[in-house]
């Protein structure tokens, strides 16, 4: 599965764009070709000329006889940097045919040029973002009604009764955990995809990595912070990528949009709860962490639970970690250190511990986490 081109509003216009802010476009785009090239070719190319061209119809070409590679500026401005990132493998893989191959002649998109996008993980045709998934519920496949019945369950894990808030969350991870044990089980061949999720950031903080480890953990996917650039700031940083089933994707990245958009809601709770004349308790940051890490509790609690008593038991998807290997072959660790475990931090735990994740009745009020159970509303933690 590939991911669709995503269109950002341009900040600046073409007739506006600093020449200073082009050499730095030049610049990333020769640093992700470098990246690419190490990490999918061992350095077999050897870099071109990089051309900003001005077409909105091509995205990006490869002249072999010049060995111009030319991404377009609109593509720049109007797309995410990963569908950039996209068409310069896509025009790399014209030039490891022509220049590794020596088949200058060959069909433009024959079997050679796929076999080079197979190896540098690119897909000649426009991939899919999550607007693009579909919806669960409206598959005709009983595998992904059921999946659908699970976010049926999210709703109700938002009822005011508490003990009924708490069993659909229970049953909506039991549901989940059972259909993966099941299409598992069934040693049927996997649709695999992968998709981005937020922003790209200078710096990814504590409650990011630990919310990014919950998805892994407990929503059967693969992720990984995989480079990126905001071309409109020239800031380079780090996205979040989750590689899965396009039924697990869905579930996923609807679970990492509701609890980002309720942190912030949260947090304002927080210090209007706890605010005095001196300061607040805790720093945003502090308290995110201690969200996430409460949240990430209470799945671990539900988790033991069902293995405890229903006998279910995760051992992982062996074809899911192939293909995650697959796309990122060369995988470096990094560690950073944390926000001080301060009162805030402990609050915030707490509030975690109580977070229902529940569905929202349309994307802009899950955005804003306003059908969240937050802190304050008299329920203790299931």
């Amino acid at each position: 599965m590939a991911e669709k081109r995503k269109r950002a509003k341009p900040a600046v216009s073409l007739e506006q764009l600093p020449e200073a802010l082009e050499r730095a476009w030049l610049r990333r785009l020769a640093w992700h070709f470098d990246h690419v090239n190490y990490q999918y070719l061992d350095c077999a190319l050897k870099r071109p000329v990089f051309l900003l061209g001005d077409s909105k119809k091509k995205l990006g070409s490869w002249d072999g006889n010049r060995r111009v590679l030319m991404i377009s500026r609109h593509h720049i401005l109007s797309h995410d940097w990963e569908s950039v990132v996209d068409t310069l493998r896509h025009e790399m893989a014209h030039q490891y045919v022509q220049e590794r191959l020596g088949l200058g002649a060959a069909a433009p998109h024959g079997r050679e040029f796929r076999d080079a996008c197979d190896l540098l993980r690119c897909d000649p045709a426009a991939k899919a973002d999550t607007a693009a998934l579909g919806k669960l519920e409206d598959s005709a496949a009983e595998k992904d009604r059921r999946l659908g019945r699970i976010k049926e369950l999210l709703a109700l894990a938002g009822s005011p009764n508490e003990h009924e808030a708490a069993t659909a969350m229970r049953l909506a991870q039991k549901y989940l955990l059972k259909y993966n044990i099941e299409f598992e089980d069934l040693a049927a061949k996997r649709d695999y995809g992968f998709i981005y999720l937020g922003d790209c950031a200078a710096r990814i903080q504590e409650y990011q990595y630990v919310l990014s480890n919950i998805l892994q953990e407990y929503f059967f996917v693969q992720a990984i912070w995989t480079y990126s650039y905001n071309p409109r700031h020239d800031k380079p940083g780090k996205r979040l990528q989750i590689c899965g089933t396009k039924q697990n994707l869905e579930i996923a990245s609807y679970i990492y949009d509701y609890v980002t958009g309720a942190a912030g809601p949260l947090w304002e709770a927080h210090k209007s709860a706890t605010a005095t004349k001196k300061k607040v308790r805790g720093t945003r940051l502090q308290y995110l962490a201690g969200l996430l890490q409460g949240l990430k509790q209470k799945l671990e609690r539900q988790k033991d639970t069902l293995e405890r008593e229903q006998g279910l038991i995760w051992v992982g998807d062996t074809r899911l970690s192939e293909y995650w290997r697959h796309l990122n072959p060369r995988i470096r660790s990094v560690s950073g250190s944390g926000v001080a475990r301060s009162r805030g931090y402990a609050d915030g735990m707490r509030d975690g511990r109580k977070l229902n994740i529940r569905r929202g009745v349309s994307d802009k009020t899950r955005k804003r986490g306003g059908l969240l159970d937050g802190p304050g509303n008299g329920r203790r933690a299931d």
